[in-house]
């Protein structure tokens, strides 16, 4: 879903899930899906021990997202130069 929708990882929260309902079936009889939601906020980790996990991960996302903030900061910085320079 990710690659459809051109949405990269680190844009996503570390919970979340989707949810399909069937869809029409194709001519040749096959099942198709309906993207019926996106939950964010109503997750809960599963099993209940992924709950460590899942926080580390949200973590090291804070922390990266971070970095790379700084650093694009960094990147943009104009130098400046004091008034009294000769």
């Amino acid at each position: 879903m990710k690659e459809v929708l051109g949405v990269d990882r680190d844009a996503l929260p570390v919970t979340w899930d989707a949810d399909f309902l069937y869809g029409p079936k194709t001519a040749a009889g096959e099942d198709t899906y309906v993207l019926c939601e996106v939950n964010v906020s109503a997750v809960w980790p599963f099993p209940p021990m992924a709950a460590a996990t899942i926080a580390a991960a949200a973590l090291a996302r804070t922390r990266d997202s971070k970095r790379r903030r700084e650093a694009a900061s960094a990147e943009q910085a104009v130098p400046t130069t004091p008034l009294d320079s000769p």
